[in-house]
């Protein structure tokens, strides 16, 4: 097998191209929905409040999962990934359209906005570790790494290009056509999850409470017995409480620090997305074997750097974004795929589904901590905490690799 391949060939699956065709739509809609519930937190509230409630808020989109998550892998692989999908994507354009029916009647308030990011929240437990085991469901084997590396591409051109769309419909239309924009984006995606057919054996009529936890057990039991996927996971959390909050406090961090407005916000956003899209075409052109084999840490360095650098020279943080979506997009791809290649396909669900938990539940979590944080020392002062974290961490293991390959040739 040759090191480098195709970078699209996962698309010549029918299924998967319908799928991924309609996930593009939803996924613009979405990041349109991020980027203006974003911006209404910081507006609702003064500048030394607004990173706060904006980690509040992606604390309540994401921590839910911590509990969800798991409980979704066990229902994946009881009911398989296309039903809880097309569940969650149901309840989360209605979601989108109360969201869009408030904004339209301007009664929107920080309390219902809160309590409709809580029920995002719980939906995106499900989600994501539904998503990618369905994605495992449609595309073979060897072609699993290509087609999670072009969701990570469409993910990443979505963060470009819906910020960017975002601040001029705000600008030029008002808020509540963005959110209109989000609710009607769901729709194909729907319809395409009810035609695409469903390989997955049924085993439902086998369930019950105590095969539940049985299940569960053994899926934790599963990974920790798994030192590569351990070490993964480790990678995962560190990265999702330290790094994932450089994008997600990013409308704080552009209104106190950078002084700017939406646009500047859907600059900086836009080069973020433009950084991920090459970062996930460099990925998706790699072999799976070698893919799965390449060392996340250097991404890691990368990026603590890249914060580091945003943070002491402001003027450079779309260039540094740039890196971090380059970054970023490869760490994901890197560490989902090896974590689905590893796992058997009657654990898959439950795998997947942990690493959702970690991600899912680090990252609103780091967020909140630092938007807190932010509140105290400054936005400014907690980018750099966070980008001095992920350096030494990376530094750290990197350190601890040269010297295990050290010792290694010094007993041959």
């Amino acid at each position: 097998m040759s090191k480098y391949m195709n970078p699209y060939r996962a698309l010549k699956n029918k299924d998967y191209r319908n799928f991924w065709t309609a996930q593009s739509i939803s996924l613009i809609g979405s990041w349109i929905d991020t980027t203006l519930r974003g911006w209404v937190a910081v507006n609702l509230f003064s500048e030394s409040k607004a990173a706060g409630f904006i980690g509040l808020i992606a604390f309540l989109k994401g921590f839910p999962s911590v509990f969800f998550s798991p409980i979704a892998g066990v229902l994946i692989d009881w009911f398989g990934p296309k039903t809880i999908l097309l569940y969650t994507q149901i309840l989360d354009a209605l979601n989108a359209f109360v969201m869009a029916y408030l904004v339209w009647k301007g009664v929107l308030s920080p309390f219902s906005l809160l309590i409709l990011s809580l029920m995002m929240g719980i939906t995106s437990g499900f989600y994501l570790p539904s998503r990618n085991t369905f994605i495992s469901n449609i595309v073979s084997k060897d072609l699993l790494p290509n087609a999670l590396a072009l969701h990570a591409m469409i993910f990443n051109v979505a963060r470009m290009v819906g910020p960017t769309i975002a601040g001029f419909v705000v600008k030029y239309y008002g808020l509540q056509i963005g959110f209109i924009v989000n609710a009607v984006s769901f729709l194909p995606l729907i319809l395409v999850l009810i035609l695409l057919p469903d390989n997955h054996t049924n085993t439902a009529t086998q369930t019950s409470f105590a095969r539940f936890f049985r299940d569960l057990s053994d899926g934790i039991k599963y990974v920790a017995k798994n030192s590569t996927l351990v070490n993964t996971f480790l990678g995962l959390a560190v990265y999702s409480l330290f790094g994932m909050p450089f994008g997600m406090l990013m409308q704080a961090f552009v209104k106190s620090v950078v002084r700017s407005d939406i646009l500047g916000y859907g600059l900086i956003m836009g080069a973020m997305g433009v950084g991920a899209f090459v970062g996930a075409n460099v990925v998706a052109s790699i072999n799976p074997e070698r893919l799965i084999k390449l060392r996340e840490d250097w991404l890691l360095l990368t990026i603590g750097i890249s914060v580091l650098v945003a943070s002491f020279r402001t003027i450079l943080t779309p260039y540094a974004a740039f890196f971090v979506g380059a970054c970023q997009s490869s760490f994901f791809n890197i560490t989902n795929s090896r974590t689905q290649l590893l796992s058997p396909s009657n654990m898959k669900g439950r795998t997947v589904s942990l690493y959702s938990f970690i991600n899912n539940g680090g990252s609103p979590t780091g967020t909140f901590i630092l938007g807190l944080l932010a509140n105290l020392f400054g936005v400014k002062n907690v980018y750099t905490f966070a980008g001095f974290v992920l350096l030494i961490f990376a530094i750290t293991r990197l350190t601890y690799l040269v010297n295990s390959l050290d010792k290694g040739k010094n007993t041959i």
